[in-house]
């Protein structure tokens, strides 16, 4: 599931519609953005706003509040 999540973000198929619209600041602490990098380099995404994409879309798959 992961691999297909991860082809369907970078395809487009599951995408950020209103990037524009919305900007948050997240706080994270060193070892948190050392994890994000190595998802984001881990699965090839173009930039940190699709692997914060691929972790949310994950966690609501596997809570069962999504689906692909």
């Amino acid at each position: 599931m992961p691999q297909e999540l991860a082809q369907k973000i970078k395809s487009g198929q599951i995408a950020i519609k209103s990037q524009e619209k919305l900007h948050k600041t997240f706080n994270l602490n060193v070892s948190e953005f050392a994890l994000l990098e190595q998802l984001k380099q881990k699965w090839g995404f173009e930039d940190y706003s699709q692997t914060m994409l691929y972790c949310i879309w994950l966690a609501s798959v596997n809570d069962g509040i999504e689906s692909l």
